[in-house]
């Protein structure tokens, strides 16, 4: 058997040497792929974090989430970040940290809950942010009205002469949007909803996602949406003599009423000229002048009907003060609205200020609920639906059904430190039922009907004034 040469063995050697120097193999000790090595014993550590706590595997069966399938994807989608990062010619360390973190939001976001988040400070947040495609907000925001119907509730345009829809007459008067882009409103929304809440994740429930979609009509930047509205066209004598049918001859009127078809086609250039800030409050309806309690979150007045309406926005440690100070100031009124709609929860509160045992209110309570109604918020409707039950409060509930989003949160922080975040861990019950992922119902399912609308009525109010006369 013939050997080679020592020289000829020497330039082998360079030559497998120099091959090797090419190879993946050889950036096997690069700078990228450490990172990537300590970044997936990170992706370990969180899934650790998520599968140790066993009340949490009821939450995600509730939520119908296939975890394993969910571990399945992100291993995909870090393995390949990880590949591309290994073929860059040159190392993009703010590249790879945004990839990560796109793993990242994919698992916690999954948990498909109302309270997580994802945090890898400030910088890589923002890049991130930056990276994603950008949307433009129509200005508008929708609620579902009677009689399968989606109403504009509420427009940023109205308040912007800039906008497309403030010139082409679409305001919250009474109106109806009728389809997007030849889809059927009702069914548009809830399909946006769908893919929010099972692709993107992070929201506890369709009817939490489902608010979300109404609150904008959003399109991507090179996106047109071609809307379909129905205006009333009624005169003031029909819409007053239709607000005082009882509920159920009014879809019967209801179709009867004359209405105006206008077309709209927008496109995100025409929006970006508008700066259309968010109002989660749906409606600019105009109240009697509000008064404030001992507490900034709890407002109250009376109403033209002579019924007390109380505004509670926030729960915190001084909400029990600020609720029994409002129910002191409406002592004398026969009924009181509670409208906890836009309560976005807080910390600890109490509404012992209507129990009947305790408390200072034991007269007949209207309380007003919705997709808004989140988190510690949902914990007080809890409440006062338990004391309903054992005959300690006259309450019946009237809106939608809430967030969906009460539990005990866990926090977690990624062995490296590259990340932080907040997950429900175990869903808040009180030993009967099961809000996180599902939500309260009202006894009284209220849409905002837009004819009460165009003559500044707040449905949801009315009902809730209407059962108080009852009683």
């Amino acid at each position: 058997m013939l050997r080679p040469s020592p020289l000829l063995a020497i330039l082998l050697a360079a030559i497998v040497l120099a091959l090797s120097a090419s190879s993946p193999a050889a950036h096997a000790d690069t700078a990228a792929t450490k990172q990537w090595k300590v970044w997936k014993g990170d992706l370990a550590h969180l899934y650790e974090v998520i599968e140790k706590e066993s009340s949490l595997k009821l939450i995600m069966k509730a939520k119908g989430i296939e975890w394993k399938a969910v571990r399945k994807t992100a291993d995909k989608r870090f393995k390949d970040a990880a590949a591309a990062a290994k073929k860059r010619k040159k190392t993009d360390a703010r590249a790879d940290e945004i990839a990560f973190y796109e793993v990242l939001r994919y698992v916690v976001g999954q948990l498909r809950d109302s309270h997580a988040y994802v945090s890898a400070g400030a910088e890589i947040d923002k890049a991130w942010w930056d990276a994603q495609p950008k949307r433009f907000d129509a200005g508008i925001e929708l609620q579902p009205g009677p009689f399968g119907t989606i109403v504009v509730a509420n427009t940023f345009a109205a308040r912007d002469s800039n906008s497309p829809l403030y010139a082409r007459g679409i305001r919250h008067d009474g109106t109806l949007l009728e389809s997007v882009n030849g889809t059927p409103a009702a069914e548009y929304f809830d399909e946006f909803a769908r893919v929010r809440r099972e692709e993107d994740g992070w929201q506890s429930t369709h009817s939490r996602a489902l608010s979300d979609a109404f609150n904008g009509l959003q399109m991507e930047e090179k996106g047109k949406l071609k809307l379909v509205f129905k205006v009333l066209d009624a005169s003031e004598k029909a819409l007053k003599k239709y607000v005082v049918l009882p509920q159920k001859k009014r879809e019967a009127a209801f179709a009867k009423l004359k209405w105006k078809t206008k077309k709209v086609s927008l496109n995100a250039t025409e929006c970006a000229k508008s700066s259309n800030p968010r109002n989660f409050r749906y409606m600019g309806l105009e109240r009697p002048e509000m008064t404030k309690t001992s507490d900034d979150s709890v407002w109250y007045c009376q109403l033209p009907s002579g019924i007390g309406y109380v505004a509670y926005y926030k729960v915190n440690a001084n909400s029990r003060n600020g609720l029994a100070d409002a129910c002191k100031a409406l002592a004398d009124a026969p009924g009181l609205i509670l409208d906890i709609r836009w309560n976005g929860g807080g910390g600890d509160g109490n509404v012992t200020a209507f129990d009947k045992r305790e408390g200072v209110w034991k007269k007949p309570l209207a309380v007003l609920i919705g997709p808004r109604s989140f988190s510690a918020a949902e914990t007080e409707i809890w409440q006062l639906q338990q004391m309903r039950g054992n005959k300690r409060c006259d309450a019946r509930f009237f809106g939608r059904s809430t967030a969906g989003a009460s539990g005990n949160k866990i926090s977690f922080e990624l062995p490296s430190g590259f990340a932080t975040g907040r997950f429900v861990f175990r869903h808040w019950h009180g030993g009967r039922s099961q809000i996180e992922g599902n939500g309260l119902d009202p006894d009284e399912v209220a849409h905002q009907d837009p004819v009460e609308l165009r003559l500044g009525i707040d449905s949801c109010v009315r009902r809730a004034e209407e059962w108080i006369v009852t009683q």
